[in-house]
């Protein structure tokens, strides 16, 4: 299932591309602001190039001032001062609707994630079709006609398959968001004959004369485990869908199999079509809060980080080191139900991952010391669960 510690890691992802994209909104209000001083070579009268050249250093000087919020120059043209404000507007404008951009699509990446499990889901129900179509295709003897379709369809009479197929609200919505593997059928088809239909276990399953539920369910479980999702079609159709697919893939086959696991323990019921967390409202304020929070507080944490690290320049810490420890400063403080060490060891462990080799150790220290001067200040308050361990 999906858990806070991969919504952290998509916050990250999506915080860090915000930051990417202030770099380069902040190259291009400097762009601007020299095209702005550019000779208009087709002017009755050429400017001085000296005074050009002046005013566009003192509307860069301004510019520079007001992206790290200080007033900057007073003493500069009218010319000077009106071009450092429209680049800075620019700026402003397309940053806003960055960090809105990227927010949104953080939220519509991981809720698509459900989607994609339910398309997982019918994809099952196309594979148990396909072994159907087969066997329609098939000419068959008077004698060896009921035989032979007893042991060939056990597969698409499988009651796993079944209650898929019956489950009313998953083919409602398949039906009103025109969900369909109709398009890859023939890729299903040769991935059907050329692997899962040779497949030893397979085979076995299908010439059973009797399966127990258990056997239905794994039988189940090993062609979406070991077939489908090592297939390279499907992996091809869902990365086109999920940039992150290679990344979420382990959340798809957590939500199915955790399904499939719900016919054994409650056969009565049919399927139980999962959500992405058990809480889903709960997490999903919780990793847009983290994000928004962290983006907004950017220079605060900056500075916190920069008072902590007195050997290190903030510019020499590596990015994704500084969008880790900006984000785990957010929860510390924004968080009171979340006790300080698991924050620590949360992106500490999101460091061992998508940082480098040494960022554990550096997190992992500098977190300890940022903690102990953030609740000596008493900027970090926690209650309930949030005290456990919080020493």
């Amino acid at each position: 299932m999906l858990n806070r510690r991969l919504l952290r890691i998509k916050a990250m992802q999506h915080i860090y591309a915000y930051q990417q994209c202030q770099q380069a909104n902040r190259a291009l209000a400097f762009d601007y602001v020299r095209a702005a001083f550019e000779p208009d070579l087709n002017a009755m009268e050429l400017p001085d190039p000296e005074q050009l050249a002046q005013d566009r250093r003192m509307a860069e000087e301004i510019l520079t001032a007001r992206l790290e919020g200080n007033l900057g120059p007073t003493k500069s043209s009218e010319t000077a001062q009106r071009v450092a404000k429209e680049a800075l507007e620019r700026y402003d404008t397309q940053t806003q609707k960055d960090r809105a951009f990227l927010k949104n699509q953080m939220l519509a990446r991981v809720e698509s994630m459900s989607d994609h499990y339910k398309l997982s889901l019918l994809l099952l129900v196309a594979v148990a079709d396909e072994s159907h179509r087969e066997i329609q295709k098939k000419p068959r003897s008077a004698e060896s006609v009921l035989p032979e379709k007893a042991v060939s369809t056990r597969f698409y009479l499988n009651p796993v398959v079944q209650a898929i197929r019956d489950n009313q609200a998953l083919q409602q919505e398949a039906a009103n968001r025109n969900w369909s593997w109709e398009e890859q059928q023939g890729a299903i088809r040769q991935l059907y004959r050329n692997t899962i239909k040779e497949d030893e276990a397979f085979l076995t399953y299908q010439h059973a004369t009797d399966t127990t539920l258990e056997e239905d369910v794994t039988v189940v479980r090993q062609v979406f485990n070991e077939h489908l999702l090592k297939s390279e079609v499907v992996n091809n159709f869902f990365e086109d869908l999920d940039i992150s697919w290679e990344e979420n893939q382990k959340v798809i086959r957590s939500l199915v199999n955790r399904s499939l696991k719900s016919i054994v323990e409650h056969p009565a019921e049919g399927i139980e079509i999962a959500t992405l967390t058990p809480n889903w409202e709960d997490d999903k304020a919780f990793f847009e809060k983290l994000y928004s929070l962290t983006v907004r507080n950017d220079a605060e944490y900056e500075q916190i980080i920069a008072e902590k690290s007195k050997n290190w320049a903030i510019d020499r810490i590596a990015s994704m080191d500084q969008v880790i420890l900006k984000m785990a400063i957010a929860e510390m403080i924004n968080f009171s139900s979340i006790p300080v060490k698991v924050t620590i060891n949360e992106y500490v462990d999101v460091s061992k991952q998508y940082s480098t080799q040494k960022s554990k150790q550096f997190i992992n220290g500098l977190l300890d010391v940022i903690a102990q001067s953030l609740q000596e200040r008493s900027l970090i308050r926690k209650s309930g669960r949030g005290l456990i361990d919080n020493r």
